[in-house]
């Protein structure tokens, strides 16, 4: 990030460029009626270090003090105004959609005429957006756009993240490992896009940032763009257009960004500005002669076409840029002067003298050379490797190919077992060949694999081999690379290598896992097989012990899980687990299944926290519950709820006596607070939970915070209980299973959420005690005839008041009730009222419905635990029943009934932040409301306890009540 007066000094230079005299006294300054959505304001946030408010008048008074040389004296406010009304002026950044693009208006108003948009238009449908959908650490690649029949240009290093090699022979490509959506645009519903496949790699050019792939299926609107062949030179100052997808940069300013952008990434744009005097630049090995223009662009836009819109054609490829400085692009017309690239059928504007010059490059690509992928250099840049005895050779009969030993792909053959795309040494073929000592200068990538492929080297000892990179830390994706000073690679120099390192560190823990597997089954273990889909809390690489890692010692588990992933590419996008099923036919005993949190609290598809969208911003007084009732949040829930179904159905057609384990995660501990002590080395302490909701949405109260995602994590295990019919009677699935793990943790977080090795084996142990129930078929610990009731969801119900000398009105809580080995039961006198208001109410509601409680009623006193003693068997005598006028059941009749009924087993009813008892209180008579001051108001359901004496609990007489 640039400090202020590098800012500022950057500043300047960029206002001179856009100024009409390259001078800042002819800088055109919007009127105040021109800024539309970018009228200043005041953010609200008046905290020191926050972003700074500002006015027009801010902006007016910093470039003042600009044209004086007062650089000194500009304020953070003024230098935000400048950067947020000036530039989002003259340098817009708007939405194409429907087949064009939005008013531009101002200083580009030309281009909003109809003759400028028939030339545009046309063009804007060739343009697409690269997608991944086997790396689950990048939301997608970069931009790419059509140049011939079925050819998309891109750059080097957006074609890198899914292929190997440079050149044109024998590049290695997957397909299916990189997508096209020419659609994405922010009007568009992600649910209905059409993805185009990338069939094969055609060139990953070894001189310029350029590659050009196959992509099959077009249709006859999508026709390629026709590249010009006029110099650089003879287009200075001309108007052009950048079209791709800009995505939020971490690197630089994120308020400017979400000013200028409107906090909407990831969907295309157009971006207007102008061609400036080239300059030379690094790109990877190379000092190249760039084109230079003066678009908004961000990082996303890698791959973007320049447009002329003059001409209507493409003059450059962006590959990168500086803040506040220049961007950068690769000159069309030096495509136009490689032969390669002509033959290749890229569609040129007529024909130039081709040279000679980058014959060299080349010259490595097709010869006898290699080279690390990020080798490190003096300076931090990327510099060739001179072959060398010991250089990574091509292999024999690949002329043409240029190995890249670390970046690493993970495939499974026939027989399942894991192979990597590495080839080995001499030495290392040699028979029981295993890796030497580390030398000094560090392992190898090739020695890396083959440490994590052997079983025998444990996990510890593997640790120190990557570290934490917290700047590339999503949600449920830590941040873990191999570690430069031990591994022989360069650390990564910006998020697309970022992005690379972290994909190997899930390639390789998934490897080390499969490979484990096949070496267990080979040798003929019987331990039971599992096959498990999840996130991080199934696989965190290397650096935490996670849930499968704490099974491993007594299941051979196939996992195809990887830390980042969300449902929607486990179910929908990049479904693997019916797959690992198959593969396991026969021998699987059960499935484990991980996922949701990220959805809920990850990133969407244009880079936002979704917490932030999700929820509702500080206000004063309201409790918890309040922050998540918003349709947003119920959106979510029916999304993940979908997920689920899907799953489980598609699991129990193909496999019907499989049984599915599956959790909702523990209550996470937002960081950031007082007292805070983790230091976790992969993210950012508050990163995930504690920063959005005090940055974004004014949450500062670190017990807001944790109450706020107890309600979430409540909710979502409530979805689950309702779909578990093996743990619960009213579940839709009879083999699903809850493992209900809230609780659980405590304080045992290495991070927002994920537990220390600690809190990861003791939900190992509630895994390990599900799986005994359902591969043993036995319910333990559960009463025959109810199993386990749905737990209640209601957080802070029936915590009551309790006057200072009388007895108790809520439970004592009984601490022998929490071994789980104790068996409980539901009074039947509950049983019976629960059967009356169902025969009554039969097509009732039941969302807020419970008896048995959750984790958080077990560190509390409350009817819903089983504290009575019956013989050796816990009794719950308490039932939540739902609120739904509108399917027959008034909670207000229900209370109301009961209080004119004067019923003997009823020991006291909540609803409607009132509280009545069946016996005297604290100077209020019996069977009279009073106000409840309990943290849960009871609006959505009323709560019921009965008298702890056996003939009350256990009567069944009919209950006279009305709903």
């Amino acid at each position: 990030m640039l400090n202020h007066t590098e800012r500022v000094s950057r500043l300047r230079a960029m206002l001179r460029q856009v100024s009409p005299g390259d001078d800042l006294d002819s800088l055109p300054i919007p009127p105040p009626d021109q800024l539309g959505e970018l009228q200043p304001l005041d953010t609200g946030d008046h905290r020191p270090g926050a972003v700074p408010q500002f006015g027009y008048n801010d902006a007016l008074e910093g470039i003042r003090k600009l044209k004086e040389q007062r650089d000194d004296q500009v304020s953070p406010a003024e230098l935000f105004g400048v950067e947020a009304i000036v530039l989002a002026h003259d340098r817009p950044a708007v939405f194409v959609r429907a087949g064009t693009y939005d008013q531009l208006g101002g200083v580009w108003s030309e281009l909003d005429t109809m003759e400028m948009r028939n030339r545009i238009n046309p063009l804007l449908r060739s343009i697409g957006r690269i997608e991944l959908p086997n790396m689950f650490t990048v939301p997608y690649g970069g931009t790419g756009f059509l140049v011939g029949p079925g050819i998309l240009m891109t750059n080097r290093h957006v074609a890198r993240l899914f292929a190997e090699g440079l050149g044109v022979e024998d590049l290695l490509y997957r397909p299916g490992d990189a997508l096209v959506d020419f659609e994405c645009e922010v009007d568009s519903d992600p649910a209905q896009a059409s993805y185009l496949t990338v069939e094969r790699v055609l060139m990953i050019h070894p001189y310029w940032d350029m590659a050009l792939v196959e992509v099959s299926g077009l249709p006859p609107v999508y026709q390629p763009l026709t590249l010009s062949v006029r110099a650089p030179e003879d287009l200075l100052n001309r108007d052009m257009v950048a079209v791709g997808y800009p995505a939020r940069d971490d690197r630089n300013d994120l308020a400017l960004q979400d000013r200028i952008f409107g906090g909407v990434y990831n969907v295309k744009r157009l971006q207007p500005g102008k061609v400036r005097r080239r300059v030379r630049v690094r790109s990877f090995e190379n000092q190249v002669n760039a084109m230079v223009h003066d678009s908004s662009t961000l990082g996303g836009n890698s791959g973007s076409a320049l447009i002329d819109v003059s001409s209507g054609q493409v003059i450059g490829l962006h590959f990168a840029g500086e803040y506040l400085k220049a961007n950068y692009a690769v000159p069309s017309y030096e495509l136009a002067r490689d032969a390669r690239v002509v033959a290749a059928g890229v569609q040129f504007d007529g024909r130039v003298a081709v040279t000679d010059q980058w014959q060299p490059a080349w010259n490595f690509a097709d010869g006898r050379g290699g080279r690390r992928m990020f080798e490190a250099a003096p300076g931090g840049q990327a510099q060739p490797v001179q072959p060398t005895p010991q250089a990574v050779q091509p292999m024999p009969q690949q002329s043409g190919a240029l190995q890249i030993p670390i970046n690493l792909r993970i495939t499974v053959d026939v027989n399942g077992t894991p192979q990597a795309g590495i080839q080995p040494t001499p030495e290392e073929r040699a028979v029981g060949a295993r890796p030497g000592p580390r030398p000094r200068a560090g392992v190898s990538m090739r020695q890396l694999t083959e440490m994590m492929r052997d079983p025998s080297i444990p996990d510890t000892e593997l640790r120190r081999y990557f570290i934490g990179a917290p700047t590339l830390a999503k949600p449920f994706s830590p941040g873990v690379i191999p570690n430069p000073e031990l591994v022989d690679i360069a650390e990564p120099r910006d998020i697309v290598e970022g992005a690379m390192a972290m994909s190997w560190a899930n390639g390789l823990s998934r490897m080390r896992r499969q490979a484990a597997f096949q070496a267990r089954i080979a040798a003929g273990d019987r331990k039971p097989v599992l096959v498990s889909e999840g996130d991080s809390w199934f696989q965190f690489p290397v650096l935490l012990s996670d849930v499968i890692d704490q099974l491993a010692g007594d299941y051979n588990v196939w996992s195809v899980d990887s830390a980042g992933d969300t449902l929607q590419n486990m179910v929908f996008d990049g479904a693997e687990y019916m797959g690992a099923l198959r593969r396991n036919s026969g021998k699987v005993q059960a499935f484990l299944f991980s996922g949701g949190g990220n959805d809920i609290i990850g990133e969407d598809g244009r880079g936002r926290s979704v917490i932030t969208q999700i929820l509702k911003r500080f206000q004063a007084g309201q409790p918890a519950a309040w922050y998540i009732d918003t349709p947003a949040v119920e959106q979510k829930l029916r999304f993940v709820e979908d997920c689920y179904r899907r799953v489980l159905d598609n699991v129990a057609r193909e496999f019907p006596e499989l049984p599915v384990v599956c959790h909702g995660y523990d209550y996470a501990l937002p960081g950031g607070g007082p007292g805070e002590t983790r230091h976790p080395n992969w993210a950012a302490v508050d990163k995930w939970l504690g920063r959005p909701m005090r940055e974004e949405l004014g949450i500062d109260d670190p017990t807001l915070q944790r109450a706020i995602v107890h309600a979430l994590i409540d909710r979502l295990n409530l979805l689950l209980q309702r779909l578990c019919g093996a743990s619960y009677p009213s579940g839709l699935f009879k083999n699903a299973w809850h493992v209900d793990v809230r609780g659980t943790v405590g304080a045992r977080w290495a991070d927002e959420l994920h537990p220390t090795d600690d809190g990861f084996a003791a939900v190992g142990g509630l895994f390990e005690g599900a799986l005994r129930k359902a591969l043993g078929g036995r319910d333990e610990g559960v009463a025959p005839d109810v199993r386990e009731e749905v737990r209640t969801p209601n957080i802070g119900d029936d915590s009551g008041e309790q006057a200072p000398g009388q007895a108790p009105e809520l439970a004592p809580l009984s601490s022998s009730y929490i071994d789980a080995a104790r068996p409980w039961r539901l009074a039947k006198a509950i049983t019976a009222l629960r059967e009356e208001v169902n025969r009554q109410a039969p097509n009732r509601n039941k969302a807020s419905d419970g008896t048995i409680g959750d984790a958080a009623h077990r560190t509390r006193d409350s009817d819903h635990n089983p504290w009575i003693e019956d013989g050796s068997t816990g009794v719950v005598s308490a039932i939540d029943i739902t609120h739904d006028s509108a399917g027959g059941c008034s909670a207000e009749k229900l209370a109301q009934s009961l209080q004119s009924g004067r019923d003997g087993r009823v020991k006291y009813v909540i609803w409607n932040r009132r509280i009545m008892s069946s016996y005297a209180h604290n100077g209020t008579a019996p069977w009279v409301w009073r106000s409840y001051s309990g943290s849960n108001p009871h609006t959505k359901h009323v709560h019921i306890s009965l008298n702890a004496e056996k003939g009350d609990y256990d009567s069944t007489a009919p209950w006279r009540i009305s709903v």
